[in-house]
């Protein structure tokens, strides 16, 4: 549930500067007597400030609400497979500067949070914004988190196995400044609700095709988050009949296991000449028959994953994103050709389309998940 100050900040935003305090009370849902005293508080703290315009007629002028973009910054980390990517946004959510660096193989908890504060101290000192200028930093972490208490629970594909349940309140202590976690494609769906290609639909679903494969939720526009014991979107560990393959999650036959760049590349290890998912993909689309078939029976799997999501949450648009997503790349087209096979007609409608917001998709979403708790 967002906060008062979250919904009216929000609505000033949605705005454009040009918002009213009875617009911003409209648009927020705010009480008028909440709304108001909230207000004035921003802006007293200099986060909100009135531009003055002249009356039109008889009456008052209006009296546009504006946010200060330079109140307030937040961070968003995005902990991948291969690479980690980080963000620093304005009150605006403009991006400030972003960077990436390559995902330390975990080892323990204490080299775990030593590499991620050097890699926040160090982007925050090639971006030459202010310390006390940064409100909160949002996590987010290809893997499992419960994101109520804090806890990284585990990171498969980068080395962390189920059961080190790191607090990420470690890393707070580290950098002074607060932080929360939620899992990769929490933080992705959120960005394309807010910041996407199809912003503001009420049921939105990304997926993420990339080492691991994954999804998110927004159902009736409320953010859809994990918990180990309630998980959302791990469609990467649907168990796909007649694939034995082993899974970095313990298990085997998961559709990860198959379909996720790793393991593709496992699939193919015989091919000297191929060296990345990428690779593979492109042989595909050249007609190399070995690398069609492997991509044709991961599209298959992709697509009894995504069909999942679609005949749970109904939603309007399934925005995708990830290493494994090229518009004009064989397993993607693929991927859709055989989801169209499994949808009942009713199902077909809906709009399927790539990300906007590229690789640092998630660290956005991850920015905004920590204006929304700690603002």
């Amino acid at each position: 549930m967002l906060s008062t100050r979250v919904k009216i900040i929000d609505a000033i935003r949605i705005g454009k500067n040009n918002f009213s305090k009875k617009d911003v009370c409209t648009h927020s849902g705010v009480s008028w007597g909440a709304m108001y005293k909230i207000v004035d508080t921003l802006l007293a703290e200099g986060v909100v400030f009135t531009r003055n315009e002249k009356p039109i007629g008889r009456g008052r002028p209006n009296v546009p609400l504006c946010i200060n973009p330079a109140a307030a910054c937040y961070c968003g980390i995005d902990i991948g497979a291969h690479s980690t990517k980080i963000l620093f946004v304005d009150l605006n959510f403009n991006i400030l500067y972003q960077e990436k660096v390559e995902t330390l193989f975990y080892s323990d908890e204490e080299n775990f949070f030593k590499w991620l504060a050097e890699c926040f101290r160090n982007t925050q000192m090639h971006s030459g914004i202010a310390d006390d200028k940064i409100n909160a930093v949002g996590l987010s972490i290809s893997g499992t988190v419960d994101s109520e208490h804090g806890i990284i629970v585990s990171g498969a594909n980068w080395g962390m196995t189920r059961g080190a349940n790191l607090p990420v309140t470690k890393l707070a202590s580290a950098i002074r400044h607060p932080v929360c976690v939620y899992s990769t494609q929490v933080a992705a769906v959120l960005a394309e609700y807010h910041f996407g290609k199809e912003a503001g639909r009420g049921n939105l679903v990304t997926i993420g095709l990339g080492v691991g494969i994954g999804s998110g939720a927004i159902a009736n526009h409320m953010l859809l988050v994990s918990h180990p014991s309630r998980l959302v979107g791990y469609i990467g560990h649907i168990l796909i009949p007649g694939n034995d393959r082993d899974c970095v999650c313990g298990w085997h036959g998961c559709l990860e296991a198959y379909s996720g760049g790793d393991s593709l590349l496992k699939a193919i290890a015989s091919r000297t000449d191929i060296r990345s998912a990428k690779d593979i993909d492109l042989a595909a689309a050249s007609g190399d028959p070995v690398a069609i078939e492997i991509m044709d029976t991961a599209a298959r799997y992709n697509a009894i994953g995504v069909a999942g999501m679609i005949q749970l949450y109904s939603p309007e648009a399934v925005i995708f994103s990830g290493g494994q997503v090229r518009r004009e790349g064989y397993l993607y087209r693929q991927t859709l050709v055989e989801l169209k096979k499994l949808l009942p007609p009713n199902r077909r409608d809906c709009i399927f389309d790539i990300t906007k917001l590229g690789e640092f998709q998630s660290a956005l979403g991850a920015a905004r998940l920590a204006f929304e708790k700690f603002f």
